[in-house]
């Protein structure tokens, strides 16, 4: 009986040790606006009728776009000399866009042609998912606007968001 009970003792205590590992991976789509943490959601990717890659994300009040050509699929991961980078402000086919609303106003903000400034940076393109970083400057495209004339995105990060 003596041996028997630290063998009992034994099993439960080894019986209760468990470790429940949980993943996380869900698409983020986040960065720092004017110096704010900002978290989209149901950030997705989807091609327009010319072909453009279109990834986006919103949260109740703000929403964040990006439009980039398709990158290659040969991107790796883990060789930076792959990675794809799109400058912002010198083209209407590399922009980015973010719309906020305050108060029942909504203001719009863009990069274009000698407007604004910045980089998108791919890092993974498999067809079915994107990753990569993010920053821009974008100008308030209502020049009679009470809002800020340029909204600053830092940080930014796309990370296994789905292409449809």
């Amino acid at each position: 009986m003596k041996k028997i009970l630290p063998l009992i003792l034994l099993v439960i205590a080894l019986g209760s040790c468990s470790e429940d590992i949980k993943f996380n991976n869900e698409a983020v789509f986040q960065g720092v606006v004017d110096n704010v943490s900002w978290k989209g959601g149901n950030a997705k990717g989807s091609f327009d009728e010319n072909g453009k890659l279109i990834i986006e994300a919103a949260t109740l009040v703000d929403h964040m776009k990006l439009e980039i050509p398709e990158p290659p699929l040969n991107i790796d991961p883990k060789n930076k000399n792959t990675f794809v980078t799109y400058i912002l402000g010198t083209s209407n086919i590399r922009k980015a866009y973010f719309t906020k609303a305050i108060n029942g106003n909504t203001y719009d903000y863009e990069t274009s042609t000698g407007v604004g400034d910045g980089q998108i940076v791919i890092s993974q393109y498999d067809g079915v998912t994107i990753s990569g970083t993010f920053r821009f400057n974008a100008k308030n495209v209502d020049p009679d606007s009470e809002a800020a004339p340029i909204v600053n995105v830092q940080s930014g990060v796309l990370y296994k968001v789905p292409v449809f």
